[in-house]
């Protein structure tokens, strides 16, 4: 009975159905075990030899059997001393040993026996997922780090029910925005262009919310507990600064040139500004609350995310127009 070893371990994917013998048989016996054997071993490119201790001591290969006079023993045509790997070594550097050393296969030693091989096929499949893992990493798509649900998995109504809250919660967000927007009725009604750049004010800042969530739950993906968390914030918040003082600057600009209001652009400007900042604050910090919960961020942060940065933005850019303004 084969032992449990540790998943991706080169003991959890050998084989134990491999041709053994022992040095002093000879060539025609073991013609006569491959013939006797109906349905073959699982790969018939190498013959291990082992010592009656179970050690292994040598390799041949199948094609030599049909070289030598039957009667050659084996100790005569086999490789001594061949490379083998610990059935707890990793799946990926077994199959990298085994390329380095140009043979097709991999006997696996235990305390210096010999308990399964690693056939081609294996070494194949191994080299395959480890090159696509790899581009994929490259690309930025990574699940190493990931314990989240499989989106192709899940049930259909399992999945609505996971999001539906969220979005609830962007309701709720979005009723009590449009109810604060009524307090400063009389302000926008005085100052009409107030009102033209709310669109440009929550679409900005949702668009900025949105890309800071992306990139954080791809970076909590990709580098997982070796993420340095607060000082991937310190550089998120001053990349949203940067990215602030620019946005803020060319409305500033575009108001002064369209429409000839200096203080009035620079009250939004202004507002814009606090708001782009805020927003990282709010897109970052619940994108990391939530998955320090344990819970999936891909689903809470985007809505939730994003109804908070809206209605901040909204709040502020009215609150800082009418101090400004009054």
């Amino acid at each position: 009975m084969q032992k449990n070893y540790k998943s991706h371990s080169a003991g959890s994917v050998m084989t134990a159905d491999f041709l053994a013998c022992y040095p002093n048989k000879t060539v025609g016996y073991i013609l006569k075990r491959l013939y006797r054997k109906k349905n073959g071993y699982e790969f018939m490119d190498y013959g291990y030899v082992k010592d009656k201790k179970g050690k292994l001591v040598g390799v041949f290969s199948i094609g030599d059997l049909f070289r030598h006079p039957d009667k050659t023993k084996i100790e005569e045509i086999m490789k001594k001393s061949p490379v083998s790997v610990s059935p707890n070594a990793k799946d990926e550097i077994a199959a990298h040993i085994a390329i380095r050393n140009k043979v097709k296969a991999v006997p696996v030693v235990e305390r210096g026996k010999m308990i399964g091989v690693l056939p081609p096929k294996t070494i194949l499949d191994i080299m395959h997922k480890s090159t696509q893992e790899d581009f994929m990493y490259l690309a930025g798509i990574h699940k190493k780090h990931l314990e989240y649900e499989d989106s192709m998995k899940i049930p259909v109504n399992k999945s609505v029910m996971h999001r539906v809250p969220w979005l609830l919660i962007g309701l709720v967000g979005i009723l009590a925005g449009a109810g604060f927007m009524g307090l400063y009725e009389k302000t926008l009604e005085e100052h009409i262009i107030l009102a033209f750049f709310i669109p440009a004010i929550v679409y900005l800042t949702g668009a900025i919310g949105a890309q800071l969530v992306t990139l954080c739950v791809r970076d909590l993906a990709t580098h997982g507990k070796k993420l340095n968390k607060a000082k991937y914030f310190l550089r998120q918040t001053y990349i949203a600064f940067a990215l602030g003082i620019i946005i803020s600057l060319i409305t500033y600009l575009s108001i002064l040139l369209f429409w000839g209001e200096a203080y009035i652009g620079l009250v939004i400007a202004f507002a814009l500004l606090v708001s782009v900042i805020l927003t990282n604050f709010t897109a970052l910090g619940t994108t990391l609350i939530i998955d320090k919960l344990g819970k999936d961020p891909a689903f809470g942060s985007g809505p939730f995310a994003t109804v908070i940065s809206d209605v901040l933005s909204i709040v502020i850019y009215l609150v800082v127009a009418s101090i400004m303004l009054f």
